[in-house]
């Protein structure tokens, strides 16, 4: 079974907050807009909506559909509304670099546009790597978690988000309340800056124990915390939905957590073109629900 209308109608109730609202965009009628919405919430066995006096409000789980749904079911609408054409004029090759692990947040954001005939070559290098490529125009975009000073790269800020220590919950009972995690394995990122020294000291006030794995970036980092294998730094918009599955768990904090801000640089002065700007937009939309 499709449920691509049934989505359609929970989006448009989500970005309403009203089921009358929503039928009247869709041109469907209430009844029908309700019979969506209650199918999608016995596919997924949760409620996506609580009626207010006045209109509705979404769950944490409806939040979550819209996350992951919308940027595909946006992508769709805009290649039905701008036909083959566009598509036509829009395909070829964006080269798109970041470093840190976070390819897969940038494929996840960006793989609509692959409906408009773009293909997307993802470079994974170091921030110097990064600057020099955009400098040299081998690249059209990076993500970056730093602004370097450069002569030739421009930056617009991407997002701004939490570091978070996370475990996989087969470490729940070893965790303390509050005070810094003793005698448990704790992953760490090679670098001239490794995060879990930095996060030990803003938040503990103290020096972490030393790593008992080291790693080349978050993904991996991510990837061995899921495995079990100990305590490491993550942000929260990479883990988010290993934290919402319950397939890691944060560690509490007796401080906040410490900040980070992610970059979207670009070559200054570049003729970045329409498949390049689609690219750069949905990145800056898609940021918005890390």
């Amino acid at each position: 079974m499709s449920y691509l209308p049934h989505l359609r109608s929970f989006l448009a109730v989500f970005r309403h907050n009203s089921i009358s609202r929503a039928a009247t965009q869709l041109q469907l009628t209430q009844p029908a807009v309700s019979r969506h919405i209650k199918i999608l919430e016995s596919r997924l066995k949760t409620p996506l909506f609580v009626r207010l006096p006045r209109g509705l409000s979404p769950t944490p789980a409806a939040a979550e559909l819209e996350r992951q749904a919308a940027p595909h079911l946006d992508a769709l609408e805009a290649l039905l509304e701008n036909g083959v054409t566009s598509r036509g004029a829009l395909a070829g090759i964006v080269h798109v670099g970041t470093s840190s692990g976070f390819s897969s947040l940038l494929l996840a954001a960006l793989s609509p546009v692959t409906a408009h005939g773009i293909r997307l070559d993802i470079h994974a290098l170091p921030p110097p790597g990064l600057l020099a490529a955009l400098s040299e125009g081998k690249i059209d975009l990076a993500v970056c978690l730093a602004r370097i000073p450069h002569a030739g790269v421009e930056y617009t800020l991407l997002h701004e988000g939490e570091r978070l220590l996370a475990c996989s919950p087969a470490w729940r009972e070893r965790l303390p309340k509050s005070s810094a995690p003793k005698g448990l394995p704790l992953i760490d990122q090679q670098g001239p800056v490794p995060p879990l020294q930095a996060y030990w000291r803003d938040v503990y006030g103290a020096a972490a124990d030393k790593p008992a794995i080291v790693v080349p970036d978050f993904h991996a980092a991510m990837e061995a915390a899921l495995a079990g294998a100990g305590l490491a730094v993550l942000p929260e918009c990479l883990c988010r939905q290993a934290l919402d599955s319950g397939r890691l768990i944060a560690v509490s904090q007796p401080r906040r957590a410490p900040q980070f801000s992610l970059y979207l640089a670009h070559a200054k002065g570049a003729s970045k073109g329409e498949r390049v700007d689609l690219c750069r937009q949905q990145l800056l939309e898609a940021a918005k629900r890390w």
